[in-house]
């Protein structure tokens, strides 16, 4: 309401040197109300929590046309530092957010609202985080002339917030984490399983498989004793007296040893010989290879020979890699290493296991794929070298490759399992390092690190050496 006069110059003209008739008694009484008004409404807009402030739109940077008790404080100011200014008093505080007044101004002309959140920086150095919407004014003819910013402190909510989730990140990295030992618990106790199935099938078959050596033995010797025997018999008739009898006997033989096919005999039996007498000893290495695998591990660490622990590792795969790849091996000379030697030999079947079936999905056969096996003395540790001239690992999935149940294998041929376990064998269990380099089409060479002295976990890993597990390309 305009009567024409603001309440200052009614109160200038009711003074008592003013001429009375200048301001009428109507006119005060009407100038004292929107007074009180006012004084009620910076009480209302002073009583409240939430910042308000009232901007002048039509200028090319807004001015503050009004702010309440709240916002001044909030901003460590006084209330005439910010009415009459420009709205960047406040905004040059802003250590979060660039404001940007001309694309503020697109947006509320728009008839859209801004809501933002900002860190504050006060002029005594102190900072705050604020929440602050800003809706727009409009006259009659629908240009943006005003518009009304409300905020609010929000530090501690934001913080409480931050908090939440860093809670909430740390139940989900627990759950994860027991998630990964569950199911490391679970493999642990289906291989303990196994291995001692697998132990008790070496041992039975360990059993018959002597009954056969020593058969196969018996009958060679006596096939040589027959074989003697023959020979004792034709010197005996050869030195018979010239004769009718002589000449029918030697007939006799002779035509017997057509029948029977005794030269043939003569020939093949001690190759077929050789043959059993290899087979029974590749069985008999594989049975004393499957007892060693599946030895169970003790709760204490033990020395071990890594070099034998690779032999028998590859006598064990030998079903898995002879049709897809030939294996060459350089074993240098090493010293004992304290260790769980059954984790060990999963760790290194893991290993050989996938270098065949990279060598398998590159295409390769055994004449053309190759794994190579090699291990070195390097200081305080040993150095194993699984190489093979695969498929390779691209390279979105080098730093995915130890992450439990990840597998681009089809159903049935992989778990995912393989290399989260190896790493957790490696790395947690011995205090080692488990790294990876990989190229495309090329081939992929995992190097395992062990010390010699064995790793104590019940140390801090960091004081033990402990060595994270790393990915990388050639």
């Amino acid at each position: 309401m305009n009567h024409g006069m603001n309440p200052e110059d009614c109160a200038a003209a009711s003074s008592p040197e003013a001429p009375a008739e200048e301001c009428p008694a109507g006119l005060r009484i009407e100038n004292e109300r929107l007074r009180e008004e006012l004084a009620m409404r910076d009480l209302a807009l002073d009583g409240i929590h939430t910042t308000f402030v009232i901007a002048d739109r039509t200028t090319p940077e807004p001015t503050i046309l009004y702010c309440n008790k709240k916002a001044a404080e909030l901003y460590g100011l006084q209330r005439a530092d910010l009415i009459g200014r420009s709205i960047s008093v406040i905004s040059q505080f802003n250590v979060s957010l660039e404001t940007n007044f001309s694309r503020d101004n697109a947006i509320l002309a728009s008839g859209q609202k801004i809501a933002f959140e900002s860190e504050v920086r006060r002029p005594d150095g102190t900072s705050f985080w604020r929440g602050v919407t800003v809706v727009p004014i409009f006259d009659a003819a629908g240009r943006l002339i005003r518009s009304i910013a409300t905020g609010a402190d929000i530090t501690a909510k934001r913080e409480a917030s931050l908090r939440q989730q860093e809670l909430q990140d740390q139940l989900v990295a627990e759950l994860e984490e027991r998630q990964r030992i569950l199911s490391e618990l679970q493999l642990a106790q289906k291989l303990e399983s196994v291995g001692r199935l697998a132990a008790g099938i070496a041992h039975e078959i360990n059993t018959p498989i002597q009954y056969v050596g020593d058969s196969i033995y018996f009958l060679k010797n006596g096939i040589d004793d027959i074989e003697r025997l023959l020979r004792a018999w034709q010197s005996s008739i050869d030195a018979l007296p010239a004769g009718p009898m002589r000449d029918q006997l030697q007939s006799d033989m002779a035509a017997h040893a057509v029948t029977y096919e005794l030269d043939f005999l003569r020939t093949e039996i001690p190759k077929a010989f050789e043959r059993m007498t290899e087979g029974v000893g590749r069985v008999a290495k594989l049975v004393r290879s499957m007892k060693e695998f599946a030895t169970p591990d003790s709760t204490e660490q033990s020395t071990a020979d890594i070099n034998h622990a690779l032999q028998s590792t590859l006598n064990i795969a030998g079903q898995t890699y002879e049709h897809r790849a030939r294996i060459q091996t350089d074993f240098a000379e090493l010293p004992f290493v304290r260790c769980h030697g059954g984790a060990l030999n999963q760790m290194f079947l893991n290993l050989i296991v996938n270098a065949a079936h990279a060598i398998e999905d590159a295409g390769r056969d055994v004449e053309t794929g190759i794994i190579v096996v090699s291990t070195r003395h390097e200081g305080p540790d040993v150095v194993i070298r699984i190489r093979d001239n695969g498929c390779g690992i691209p390279p979105e999935n080098l730093e995915k490759i130890y992450d439990p149940f990840f597998t681009t294998k089809e159903v049935g041929r992989g778990s995912g399992q393989g290399l989260a376990i190896a790493r957790s064998i490696v790395v947690e269990k011995h205090g080692g390092e488990l790294s990876v380099s990989s190229k495309v089409g090329a081939g992929t060479e995992f190097l395992v690190r062990l010390p010699i002295a064995g790793f104590c976990q019940a140390t801090e890993p960091a004081s033990q050496g402990h060595r994270l597990a790393g990915a990388s390309q050639p």
